[in-house]
């Protein structure tokens, strides 16, 4: 592997490096306490909390508790999160194989979800994805990998009709599809139903949230749902895609490359034939609308009811880079995503400057429910404000509503996969101008899950508009992780009264700071996405992810073919070796590495005055011709290396393979 070896000195410590090092330090020893403290020896929860607890729901909350401590490790964590990583996850699959649904069976059979939505299932195996990616030979990885796939590409598989190109239930896994589920359920009041209104508009007896705390009433909304959502496909299992491409990346058996690109070729076509917009649900005839009277919406979890754009657009983008990845940069996949986000746009409406998109379709009816969301367009022409009463309905136009600011995931994944202009300028028009959110951290967002929410202003650092973006972002990190240090230390909740969220409102990890400027990688799309970053590191010396111990690192600009990085080793007298990978699945190939020099001898004086630089004259740039999809690093003992990677995207094919394996 071709090496380059760096000779700048550190005159002066980055104090992003040192923010770095002190937040992954940090972690390590916060991860340790919370599994400590919140997880019995052997890796099983604490939840549930009743012996004979029966239910359908909460195994994607376990595997979630954990989802990001795979990537900690991939980013240079400590060599313990490697090893908790898989005991957590058999320790889970182990548990709730003994956890009852009351449909005979449990939760977890033959180590996997027994059949559920993949709005949940695409959050949980989060978990599993990266456990893959940090670990391709650990455990049983690679096996249960094929295995979770097969459930939906083998012939013999129940979940997926190959004739039709349809999965044959929104709940789906290993006991098949999942009408089970819905069979008999009433569908009454919940507290937490306020936020979200109804599912359909047109179910006799049921004119408003208030009237499914009635049993007859409760009973109709049950049969309605069971009648039109339980059978067939959803847009929501286009995140299937995730689960199917772990197959590939490990064998490389085009079956399962051939398999996402027909699977998500279908939704794109059933878009084309509905002016763009994909629909939410297929009858196991193929047909849309074969169970919701001909509407292209109505699904589960789709267009309507609950989340609307939010679990559709994730499926989809999820998909769409899916798609991408496997067949080797096909820019169709991203253009099923950029449709979506056009259409829209092309609805939206200008609120204080930002553009409010609809996130929902839904026929005429009641809209007069609460939020849980900011700024949600209501009919009097005010906004609404997060668990407050709106005083007003929601505004419905056209059948679009929920007209709110586009969640900036959406545009910068998109932007981030093509490296398009065109697609930068759609990320620019769907700003949160009211808020400013291009040049802010955003707090208090998203924090009990995924610690997300700061693609806006992250990207806007890359565009060189927030150059202050690296000590902010990481300043704020260091702020969740001691939130969480200080509710640890001052818990004094009853283990006896945990929800099955109870280890989210605990987990220390704060990884999107990290991914994002040692990466260049937005995070995951949370309900089923993969870790796309532009840059691994892998620890040369220890033949492990991650960058090694006192190394920094920082992506600054992002282009089709360049990636602009500097390292920073820290260390006053060990030099450091690590491998540079120019993608998160060895597919892109690096051309040739421009990196800084430093000519001649650096004398005293030159920097004798605190914080000056050495003489321009003396800096060169030694450009290195690569060929490959890695190189090798070696950062001597208090150094920097800036680097320029020339980089030509999809040259291979992607894989689990590790940098050594690819020679």
């Amino acid at each position: 592997m071709i090496a380059i070896r760096s000779t700048l000195p550190l005159v002066e410590p980055p104090t992003w490096a040192l923010l770095e090092r002190a937040l992954i330090a940090r972690m390590n020893e916060a991860a340790e306490l919370a599994i400590s403290r919140y997880v019995r020896e052997d890796g099983t929860m604490l939840w549930p909390t009743d012996a004979d607890h029966e239910d359908i729901d909460a195994l994607d909350d376990m595997f979630e508790s954990f989802h990001n401590w795979p990537l900690l490790y991939m980013l240079g964590g400590d060599e313990r999160l490697r090893g908790w990583s898989l005991r957590q996850y058999d320790a889970i699959v182990k548990q709730f194989a003994g956890v009852q649904t009351g449909h005979g069976h449990p939760m977890v059979v033959d180590e996997y979800e027994q059949g559920y939505d993949w709005f949940h299932q695409g959050e949980g195996y989060l978990f599993f994805y990266l456990l893959n990616m940090m670990d391709p030979a650990g455990g049983t990885n690679r096996e249960r990998a094929i295995r979770y796939a097969n459930l939906y590409v083998e012939e013999t598989a129940r979940n997926y009709d190959a004739a039709r190109n349809v999965i044959r239930s929104p709940h789906s896994g290993s006991m098949g599809p999942g009408w089970r589920n819905f069979a008999g359920k009433s569908w009454g009041y919940a507290n937490w139903k306020r936020f979200y209104g109804l599912p359909f508009q047109d179910v006799q007896g049921v004119e408003r949230l208030d009237d499914v705390k009635t049993e007859a009433a409760a009973a109709a909304m049950g049969r309605a749902l069971e009648a039109r959502q339980s059978r067939g496909d959803a847009a929501v299992n286009l995140a299937v895609t995730s689960m199917v491409a772990q197959a590939y990346l490990h064998t490389g058996d085009d079956k399962y490359r051939l398999w996402i690109e027909r699977y998500v070729g279908g939704w794109m076509e059933r878009a084309d034939a509905n002016g763009g917009v994909v629909p939410d649900n297929v009858g196991l005839s193929g047909q849309v609308g074969e169970y919701t009277g001909g509407k292209w919406y109505g699904g589960y979890y789709g267009w309507t009811w609950p989340h609307g754009w939010h679990a559709v657009g994730c499926a989809v983008m999820a998909a769409a880079e899916n798609g991408w990845l496997v067949s080797g940069g096909d820019e169709r996949y991203l253009h099923f995503a950029r449709r979506q986000l056009d259409a829209l746009t092309e609805r939206g409406i200008m609120h204080r400057g930002t553009l409010h998109v609809p996130y929902k379709y839904g026929d005429p009816g009641w809209y007069d429910y609460d939020l849980w969301i900011d700024s949600v367009l209501l009919a009097d022409g005010s906004a609404s404000r997060p668990h407050e009463p709106t005083g007003s309905p929601v505004l419905w136009r056209d059948g679009w509503f929920e007209f709110q600011p586009m969640e900036p995931h959406f545009p910068v994944h998109l932007w981030h996969a093509s490296m398009a202009e065109d697609d930068w300028d759609r990320a620019v028009k769907l700003r949160h101008a009211h808020e400013d959110d291009a040049r802010r951290v955003r707090s208090g967002f998203r924090v009990k899950k995924d610690f997300g929410g700061n693609d806006e202003p992250w990207a806007a650092y890359l565009h060189g508009e927030y150059p202050d973006y690296p000590l902010h972002m990481l300043r704020h990190s260091l702020t969740l992780l001691y939130y969480r240090l200080a509710f640890i230390h001052h818990d004094r909740e009853d283990p006896s009264s945990y929800r099955e969220t109870y280890f989210q409102y605990r987990n220390p990890v704060v990884t999107e700071a990290l991914s994002q400027l040692m990466c260049g990688a937005p995070r995951m799309i949370y309900n089923g996405g993969l870790w796309f970053p532009r840059v691994r590191y892998y620890d040369a010396e220890l033949r492990r992810p991650g960058v090694p111990d006192d190394v920094a690192a920082l992506v600054s600009r992002l282009t089709e073919d360049e990636v602009e990085l500097e390292l920073v080793n820290l260390h006053p007298s060990r030099a450091r070796r690590l491998i540079v990978q120019a993608s998160g699945y060895g597919e892109h190939r690096i051309v040739r590495v421009h990196a800084g020099q430093l000519s001649g001898e650096l004398k005293l004086a030159t920097y004798v005055e605190a914080g000056a630089p050495w003489p321009a004259a003396e800096r060169t740039t030694r450009t290195t011709e690569i060929g490959a999809p890695a190189f090798e690093v070696e950062l001597a003992p208090a150094s920097r290396l800036p680097l320029v990677l020339e980089v030509e995207r999809h040259a291979y094919k992607p894989s689990y393979r590790q940098p050594w394996e690819m020679a």
